[in-house]
């Protein structure tokens, strides 16, 4: 036995989240189901139609013991399938209750022709008796007609295959639509009064609703189960649940928000120097932030101006080394020149006088020789 309930969202990408992070099994339609919100969006921002109601959604719940979570996904693509052919469809199966059920999430616009998907009262009929229809070939049971979450009497039933809607389908869209947008009781009555006139009369655990066009009440459970106030409060817990899991991202993304400020500050004050004892939150108000850059911030023009400055300075200097040590090097040269000229000049003047020496002594053992000669002769004579 599987029972559904309709709905719609103004954010798919919520309702992925919400049934994504608790899936056991999950599986998509015209579509990847790990990228469904890109997907979903793509193709509505492909038509143009991002705003307004962005997905329809069925709520397919099976009778305890039935069915495993596989095979409740098997169902659910398969009745995915059937109601909205034309549509990306991701299909999410929740364990984590008694009644194993899926959260069938239907992009609002079509892959061919572009037309939103429509979820009135013609619709979630045609969808609870596919939904029936599914269940029995499987080897299912189906609900009775007491537990159904949307009733329609014979009048209805011939109303809607004449395309006209009863009095009785107005009382269930306003309340659909009063439903949705409150998360208790009390706003929920003050909601349907104030926006069609619809009044609410509850007496132990009988809800009863009176049309404005209408002099009496009709039962709720005249309406489906899903109009019941049992129905109505359990929507409202888990929008409630909803709300609050939301608000705890919020205040985690605001949280990692203050600590990347914070290790910014930190980063900044080591970047000058500078080490943080301060355990006091970094403030973020812009005007503080604001004034902040301004006394500490580094000028970036006044530091470029500073670096060319640097550079012509550096300039001069290296130009004003350069033609010294090219003097110096001029000087350096035309010693050395000298010094070696004079130098071959001393190495000239002492070879001469070597080579007056050397003649000389040459000169002398010659001498002495005739002097003998000349001595010996005389002594002959």
């Amino acid at each position: 036995m599987a029972t559904t309930k309709l709905g719609n969202t103004k954010s798919s990408s919520r309702s992925i989240n919400y049934a994504e992070k608790r899936a056991v099994v999950k599986s998509g339609h015209n579509c990847d189901v790990d990228y469904a919100k890109s997907n979903f969006k793509q193709l509505r921002c492909l038509y143009g139609k991002d705003d307004g109601i962005q997905a329809h959604t069925i709520i397919q719940s099976f009778k305890p013991g039935e069915v495993s979570a596989e095979k409740a996904n098997e169902i659910g693509l398969e009745l995915a399938k059937s109601v909205a052919k034309g549509h990306q469809v991701a299909v999410y199966t929740h364990a984590d209750t008694d009644h194993i059920h899926n959260h069938i999430i239907i992009n609002s616009v079509n892959m061919e022709n572009g037309k939103k998907y429509q979820s009135n009262a013609k619709q979630r009929h045609f969808v609870k008796d596919k939904n029936d229809e599914i269940c029995l070939n499987h080897g299912l049971s189906v609900v009775t007609e007491k537990n159904a979450s949307v009733r329609h009497t014979l009048t209805e039933q011939h109303l809607l295959e004449k395309n006209k809607v009863s009095w009785k389908d107005e009382i269930r869209e306003a309340i659909e639509y009063s439903r949705d947008n409150s998360t208790d009781f009390e706003s929920f009555k003050k909601h349907l009064n104030d926006i069609y006139g619809i009044e609410t009369k509850l007496r132990g655990n009988t809800l009863s609703f009176k049309h404005p066009e209408r002099k009496r009440f009709v039962r709720a459970n005249k309406l489906g189960a899903d109009y019941e106030k049992e129905g109505l409060e359990h929507v409202f817990t888990r929008q409630t649940e909803r709300e609050q899991e939301y608000e705890r991202t919020v205040s985690r993304n605001k949280g990692t928000q203050r600590i990347d400020e914070k290790l910014h500050q930190s980063s900044h004050e080591r970047g000058n120097g500078e080490r943080s004892h301060d355990s006091q939150p970094v403030k973020s108000d812009p005007i503080e932030v604001g004034r902040s850059h301004g006394e500490y911030a580094i000028n970036l023009e006044q530091a470029r101006a500073d670096v060319k400055r640097k550079q012509r300075n550096f300039a001069s200097d290296f130009d004003r080394w350069t033609r010294k040590n090219s003097e110096e090097q001029q000087q350096d040269n035309s010693s050395v020149r000298g010094t070696t000229k004079d130098k071959q000049q001393s190495i000239g003047r002492n070879e001469r006088g070597n080579q007056v020496e050397r003649e000389k002594h040459a000169e002398q053992p010659k001498q002495r020789r005739q002097k003998s000669k000349e001595r010996d002769n005389g002594l002959s004579l």
